[in-house]
């Protein structure tokens, strides 16, 4: 049956997302935990498959979300997400529907290189993320429009810059 490989719950070995592509999802999707990219098209993309039991991440991961399409008709299109995790709180940074199978990694790339960026940069100022936090990605009332109030407080907000 074609789909994403199902991790055992202890398996945590990063797998090529590229190799993931033209694999058809299951019905209810999968939830890929990104471990690595590199910004070229066709490099290194790495995620860790979540097994359905272990759905949560940590303040600071960057998630991509794949199901099947289901206002595609005819053709086997797939639906895909791109989510950061930041204060307790599951952020939409991207969506596109009505992706061809072999396509999606290379489509959410840019995306996801720019989340993995800005989480870097709000790290490296101090930005409290929640890394301690764990966040259930099955939880509907986990998702928020919009950087979560308080994320840029600390030692991002330097008195000594102009503006800061």
């Amino acid at each position: 049956m074609p789909g994403f490989p199902d991790a055992r719950p202890l398996d945590r070995d990063d797998l090529d997302v590229l190799s993931l592509a033209a694999l058809a999802p299951p019905p209810d999707g999968d939830w890929l935990l990104v471990t690595s990219l590199e910004t070229q098209p066709g490099s290194g993309f790495t995620a860790q498959h979540l097994h359905r039991h272990e759905l949560r991440a940590h303040g600071g991961d960057v998630l991509v979300r794949v199901a099947p399409d289901a206002r595609s008709s005819g053709q086997r299109r797939v639906r895909v997400q791109v989510w950061a995790v930041m204060g307790g709180r599951l952020l939409l940074a991207g969506n596109w529907d009505r992706q061809g199978p072999a396509a999606w990694p290379e489509q959410v790339r840019p995306t996801i290189a720019f989340v993995m960026g800005t989480i870097t940069e709000l790290e490296e100022n101090g930005a409290g993320l929640g890394a301690s936090r764990v966040v259930r990605l099955d939880d509907p009332d986990a998702a928020t429009v919009g950087v979560p109030f308080g994320i840029t407080t600390g030692q991002a907000a330097d008195p000594g810059r102009p503006g800061g």
